[in-house]
């Protein structure tokens, strides 16, 4: 038997939480959300320092500071979490904008007041900041960074307004003091969502090697765009990445391993990843054995979007039950029964003269499911039990 997402009402019964890689990129990226970085609350701009990439810097939206952000990393160099935020600099205000120039001034979007601020290396607060209504920068600025080497346009420094996706080229020049003065903006290029974060792929990467990524705050949209001979977007090569996405803002390229770190509303830190590894299946819980034995559940396969994963049934032969499935992991006895998870929804389970069921289990490619997980629990038919009843451990399935 094959079924599309549990018979379809499982869909129904997971809430609309979570972000993901759309296809075609989610056959090579997965997005990972992190959590809620202390005291932070809000999306904002992201920067990693290239000579200390344990630190990731962080610009939030109605913050006055910039923090230093201790990250730990994975057996592989990923990034797979972080200690509490050090303040780094105070500025005037933060957004989604944060991005490290050639000479190592720290260069942050202010919300608002429609400028430009910018740090010096060592420095604990502005050093200088510039109104970017004057040189023709939509109100407010929102995002800005640096076209890296290796792409078309390489050391020129973009900036993007928030209320009009406006997308500038803004020229920049030495003004004696380590800080830079920048001029009228030399061309602009019209966007979508309410940027609130840009970050340039680095050519050699897979797949989106050599593009624009925006941070589409409006919309909950993580986009990719081609660029054109200085690195401005075409519009018209928009590709949606990641979608689900809650308010999401900055956008820092990790040095070690070439993710890709962003903030969203809640302060969370969300990483997009290379590859997409299976979604796990893990058991937990203990089972509620009867007289006809102990069921069991178990799955393999890949639980990923747009993929298929298997469910493994064991039970009494010819046996006659339930797979119970919720979003809710739980531990509730009830007679002789320990129910692992909320019933969301049920599906009958008949298994067969040897007393076992496969059930491939597809799953849409719909963002709101990445990164979801599904409880499940078998139960069945066993007139020598209290509830007449005998039952599985659970099942944690986790989609990514």
């Amino acid at each position: 038997m094959t079924i599309r997402c549990l018979a379809v009402s499982v869909c129904a019964a997971m809430p609309l939480l979570a972000q993901a890689v759309v296809a075609p990129f989610s056959t090579s990226h997965q997005v990972i959300n992190f959590g809620p970085i202390p005291n932070i609350g809000n999306y904002g701009g992201t920067a990693f320092v290239a000579a200390n990439p344990s630190v990731l810097l962080i610009a939030p939206y109605g913050h006055t500071n910039v923090y230093a952000v201790p990250v730990t990393r994975d057996a592989q160099n990923h990034v797979n979490g972080f200690a509490a935020p050090i303040p780094l600099a105070t500025v005037g205000g933060c957004d989604g904008g944060l991005a490290i120039g050639s000479t190592g001034v720290l260069f942050a979007t202010w919300y608002g007041p429609n400028r430009l601020s910018q740090i010096k290396p060592g420095s604990g607060s502005t050093d200088r900041f510039d109104d970017l209504g004057p040189l023709g920068v939509s109100s407010s600025v929102g995002a800005c960074n640096f076209v890296p080497a290796g792409l078309p346009g390489a050391g020129r420094f973009k900036v993007c307004g928030w209320g009009g996706s406006d997308f500038h080229d803004l020229p920049l020049t030495p003004d004696g003091a380590g800080t830079f003065a920048p001029g009228m903006v030399t061309s602009s290029v019209q966007l979508t969502g309410g940027i609130e974060g840009l970050v340039y792929v680095p050519a050699g990467a897979p797949v989106l090697g050599g593009m624009l990524l925006t941070c589409e705050w409006g919309s909950g949209i993580i986009s990719a765009y081609q660029l054109d001979a200085i690195g401005d977007p075409l519009p018209a090569t928009r590709q949606v990445v990641v979608a689900g996405a809650y308010y999401p803002g900055g956008g820092a390229v990790d040095p070690v391993t070439g993710d890709i770190a962003f903030l969203d509303g809640h302060g969370s830190l969300v990483v997009l990843r290379t590859g997409t590894p299976c979604g796990p299946q893990t058991g937990y819980g203990v089972a509620s054995p009867g007289a006809l034995g102990t069921p069991s559940i178990s799955g393999t396969g890949c639980a990923n979007l747009g993929q298929t994963f298997t469910l493994h049934l064991g039970g009494p032969q010819n046996g006659i039950g339930v797979l119970a499935y919720g979003i809710t992991k739980i531990d509730v006895p009830f007679l002789n029964l320990t129910i692992l998870q909320t019933v969301d929804s049920t599906l009958l389970s008949i298994l067969s003269p040897l007393g076992t069921q496969s059930i491939p289990v597809g799953i849409p490619n719909t963002p709101s499911l990445g990164n979801a997980h599904l409880f499940l629990q078998a139960a069945y038919l066993d007139a020598s039990t209290s509830s007449g009843l005998s039952a599985s451990a659970g099942l944690d399935v986790w989609i990514r």
